[in-house]
């Protein structure tokens, strides 16, 4: 990212990188893989096919779930098979059912087994595997894959069940992983001076976080990271996503929001019609411009080596048309300077030119392609029904009369999860305040869109997402009692030159996003260049509105010390502040049930 002024990702993905060979290389014989199809996407971020080759890997498998008492075999090429997996039972059961497989047809053990659980082995796999006696027979490995970085100033444990095991099942595991990646970023960039957030699981990470820092300083005296206060970052602020579910539900408005929510984004991949990648010509052209093509293809959204999307992906998706057009005129007078060329020096000049030249028209053209795959969406009547409901919903307009539009949605066959997660809304902002409203609603959401819902309907009523108002605890208040002081709405946003993140929702400014501003909200004076804040000063939770304080969850602000006092950071530094959500940005997977918008 240009201009970016922040902590460097790098070392992030070399840990990964660096970890992910020493687990290939610990089978130091050729080698068949054998992968968890949920860890090809972060795995991909991290190595490519080219590289593990290299490592001896002659044969790759996505893993299959072998049933109870369901048999079946590998047939590989080498006698070492090397299992990447989650630690989950039914791999186990797999693992399980390929050893028999191996026995009953070689009449001995013909492979040997390796398995090495991403990020780390637990109690109930090894139970598993000594309950079926195989723990002598199987080589165990640990790969702690922790932050894998998405951009320069994104970083991601790329774990999509954070949300359903930490809040839904009761699993803490993704607690413990949280916090052993935080405790690398402190042995990388020294003690986080500050640690303020809000929620009780956001709470009970941040307790982890101390502990272990405890344990690791106890076991590890020479640890100056552990040792010293970070001289780039001025505080962790943690947030766990019940503190704001509203935002997750609602649908994004800028382009890569967008993307994802028609497209659907897995692990900074989009998959997209292979006619709008490639060479261009009239023929790829004509084909990117058709609605349907067969063909698919994934493309890294990198807004690092693509300059243009770097440009727009955080546009409110109405203006992105002029700016696609502004490149357009841009490219096709740069194109025009061949002719200009008559020179050998202005010919080689042109010549030198030539490479980024296609490189951003063939940027453009997936840019633009997937604009109009976009448009087809946004100027359909239902979308901005459908938009226009989850806004008045956020406003508190008219709560009655949205619940009765839900219902009109049902009639017209909107996409079910679209449905679903207007109604989540509804719930969470208290508009549901009668049992018999949401009965009626969930039995006429069963017919109309299938009992293969029922699950999740159930989840999220458990989850006390999907539910009646309780009026004792006034959860269904504490949004309307800090939609003023958080300044959650904004009637006159400008779109085309923001200058507040309501933008982004096109109205509405996110709840947690908020949060993070109020933490962060008083300037350290003096410490200036020209306009550019250079240093912040950390308020916390001091002098805020008290409904603020009362929203869901523990409030927590606490500094760290390290046998120092600590120093106002220099003037010609800028000090990062790290802000961790707890619990991802996807509490379903919109995409399982089928395409969003289709």
């Amino acid at each position: 990212m240009a201009g970016w002024d922040g902590i460097d990702a790098a070392p992030f993905l070399r840990l990964a990188q660096e970890g992910f060979a020493r687990t290939i290389d610990a089978v130091s014989e050729s080698k068949t893989l054998l992968i968890d199809p949920m860890l090809a996407g972060p795995l991909g971020l991290v190595s490519d096919v080219g590289a593990l080759r290299q490592r001896g890997v002659e044969k790759m498998f996505w893993l299959e779930e072998a049933g109870p008492g369901e048999s079946g075999g590998v047939q590989a090429p080498t006698r070492q098979l090397l299992y990447l997996c989650r630690p989950e039972i039914r791999w186990m059961r797999t693992v399980h059912a390929h050893m028999e497989a191996d026995t009953a047809l070689h009449d001995d053990q013909h492979y040997a087994y390796t398995i090495a659980f991403v990020p780390n082995r637990t109690e109930p796999c090894l139970q598993y595997l000594r309950r079926h006696t195989l723990t002598s027979r199987i080589h165990i490995l640990d790969f702690g894959l922790e932050f894998i970085p998405l951009g320069p100033d994104l970083l991601s444990l790329e774990d999509d069940a954070a949300w359903v095991h930490t809040f839904a099942h009761g699993d803490h595991t993704s607690l413990f992983r949280a916090a052993q990646a935080l405790m690398t970023m402190q042995c990388t960039y020294g003690l986080f001076p500050r640690i303020v957030g809000k929620g009780d699981m956001a709470n009970r990470l941040c307790d982890l976080l101390v502990r272990q820092r405890r344990e690791q300083c106890a076991s590890d005296v020479g640890s100056a990271a552990l040792q010293t206060l970070s001289p780039q970052i001025d505080a962790l602020v943690v947030l766990d996503r019940t503190v704001d579910l509203v935002t997750p539900f609602s649908t994004q408005l800028t382009y890569e929001g967008l993307i994802d929510e028609v497209f659907s984004i897995a692990n900074g991949f989009v998959e997209v019609d292979a006619a709008w990648v490639g060479a261009a010509s009239a023929q790829a052209q004509a084909r990117a411009a058709a609605p349907v093509s067969s063909a698919k293809r994934k493309v890294r959204l990198d807004g690092v080596d693509d300059a243009l999307f770097h440009a727009i992906r955080d546009d409110n998706f109405a203006i992105v048309g002029e700016k696609l057009h502004t490149v357009a005129k841009r490219l096709s007078k740069d194109y025009e300077g061949r002719h200009k060329a008559s020179s050998v020096h202005e010919i080689r000049s042109f010549v030198s030119k030539l490479g980024n030249l296609q490189s951003e028209h063939a940027s453009l053209r997936l840019h633009t392609s997937m604009t109009e795959a976009l448009l087809r969406t946004t100027k359909t009547e239902r979308f901005h029904r459908v938009l226009e409901v989850q806004q008045n919903l956020v406003a508190g307009y008219q709560t009655a009369q949205q619940l009765q539009a839900l219902e009109e949605l049902m009639l017209l066959k909107t996409p079910g999860l679209t449905v679903l997660r207007l109604a989540c809304i509804a719930c969470l902002l208290g508009a549901v305040s009668r049992g018999k409203w949401l009965d009626q609603f969930r039995t006429s959401f069963v017919q109309t869109y299938g009992f293969e819902f029922l699950p999740l309907l159930v989840a999220l009523a458990e989850m006390r997402i999907l539910c009646v108002a309780s009026h004792g605890a006034r959860k269904s208040s504490q949004f309307s009692d800090v939609r003023r002081p958080l300044a959650l709405i904004d009637d006159e946003v400008d779109e085309r030159a923001p200058q507040d993140v309501s933008y982004v929702f096109s109205g509405y400014a996110p709840l947690s996003v908020r949060l993070v501003q109020t933490i962060c909200q008083h300037p350290y004076k003096g410490a200036t260049h020209g306009t550019r804040l250079l240093a912040t000063r950390i308020a916390g939770w001091r002098n805020v509105d008290e409904a603020i304080v009362k929203l869901r969850g523990a409030t927590f602000d606490f500094l760290q010390t390290a046998g120092e006092k600590p120093a106002l950071p220099q003037q010609d530094t800028v000090q990062t502040t790290v802000v961790f959500f707890l619990g991802g940005s996807a509490l379903f997977n919109r995409h399982d049930l089928g395409g969003e918008w289709e």
